[in-house]
Order: C-alpha cells, then structure tokens, then sequence
C-alpha cells in the first residue's frame, strides 16, 4: 500500500494519493491537482509507457524544419536544435493556425506535456497549443492558450472549429515566462492541465484515437512572432 504524500502546487499542503487516481482534490484548498505517476497504485492492470521524451537537441524524431509561405503566414520558419524547436512567423491571415504532429505514434489512453515560451510578439497576437487525437490537417483536438492568460479547448472537424470549453481566463499561465500544456486522456474523459494543475475536465468522445503534435495560432495580420518549444512528453496507457 502506497502511503507516501506528495506537496500540492497550489498550497504546500501535504497531499496522499487514493488508489490509481491520477488528478484528486487538495483536501487543503480544494484545488485539483495531479498525482505524481510513480505515486499511482496501479489497481486496473494497466501501465504508462513513454513513448517519446523529447527535449529538442536533436531531430531524432523528424520534427518538420525550414521555411513556408501561405496566405495565412507570410512567413513560417522553424529550426530545431540546442533544446528548443524555435517557431519564427508573421501572420498573413487573422485567425490562423499551423499545426504539426509525430506520425509514430497513434493513441487512445495517453498523458501529454509540453513545455514553450513566447518568445517575441503582443500576448494577445498569437497563442500556442499542443493538438491531440490527429487525424490529419482538418480534424483534431487542441489545448490552447496565450500569454494575455486566457485557454480554450477545441475541436476542429472537417475544418469546422466546435469550442468545447470557450476561452477562459486563468491566473495558472505565466506571462512571458515557460508555460507546461499537459493533457491526460482515459477513453472519453480529457483532464486540461497548465503549469500542473488542473484547469478543466470534459467528457467527448469524437475522435477515439489519433497523433499528437503542436501548434501555434496568429491572431492578427501582419504580426511577428516567435516561440520556443522546449521539450515534449507523451506517455501512452496500455491494459493488460
């Protein structure tokens, strides 16, 4: 039996997980945190496996690289290297987006993190998200979020935007600091996670499985704008 507590990152509290709950209550300040895996008790058979762990030093994991040109961003560069996948860009279009995905790794059950910096533009000009459940360039999930403190949750489907949860106003994002998205899918339930805790939870069940990946979002023509990604995990749930 797993006794061992952990610190809530809201209040310092000490927390002890319950059976193989992967997001409890702070009986503290209420506040919905996530368990540390290694604290989990694994009571349904299954087991987390780490697919990719990626901090961007190299390409192992064939990110795309160079430049674009579209419509929708009048330039789009990315270079990867040194511990960060540097998106550059100006956008052409408002409301614009660039998604990118792994093509290795197809999932249902999985916990994804990821970890950017804004590096150069307005916070309200531009925002970043990590997309989940890919199908291809016109049907996915995202978590999204921007440095003026705001997320949203989104299905785009046949390249229909759906919000599931509308743009929200949250104090758990850091201005011009680095900023973790993490998600945590089981089936049909999603857990939205910023900076390790808990900002939203939702029940939909679209799209079942798909790749995982990264976005980033131009919200005014003519911006320039740069972010870092700084590093990526996804960690699949497998039963047994």
């Amino acid at each position: 039996m797993i006794t061992q507590s952990f610190q809530c990152p809201s209040c310092g509290a000490p927390v002890k997980p319950r059976g193989n709950a992967s997001v409890i209550s702070c009986p503290h300040c209420y506040t919905s945190v996530i368990v540390p895996e290694e604290l989990r008790q694994d009571l349904d058979g299954s087991q987390w496996t780490t697919l990719v762990s990626d901090n961007f030093v190299s390409n192992d994991n064939n990110w795309w690289v160079g430049t674009q040109q579209s419509e929708y961003f009048t330039t789009l560069n990315r270079t990867l290297g040194d511990g960060r996948y540097r998106w550059e860009l100006e956008t052409g279009k408002v409301n614009s987006i660039s998604p990118i995905w792994l093509t290795a790794y197809e999932v249902s059950d999985f916990h994804l993190t990821v970890n950017c910096k804004h590096i150069k533009g307005s916070k309200a000009g531009s925002g970043w998200a990590v997309i989940f459940k890919v199908k291809d360039n016109e049907n996915y999930y995202s978590f999204r979020m921007t440095d003026q403190q705001f997320f949203a949750v989104s299905l785009q489907r046949d390249s229909q935007w759906v919000n599931i949860v509308d743009w929200t106003r949250t104090d758990k994002i850091k201005p011009n600091g680095v900023n973790q998205l993490e998600v945590i899918a089981r089936e049909t339930h999603f857990t939205f996670l910023i900076n390790g805790q808990v900002v939203h939870e939702v029940e939909h069940g679209y799209f079942r499985k798909g790749l995982v990946g990264l976005a980033v979002e131009g919200y005014t023509a003519g911006e320039k704008t740069v972010y870092d990604f700084i590093d990526i995990t996804l960690r699949e749930r497998k039963t047994t």
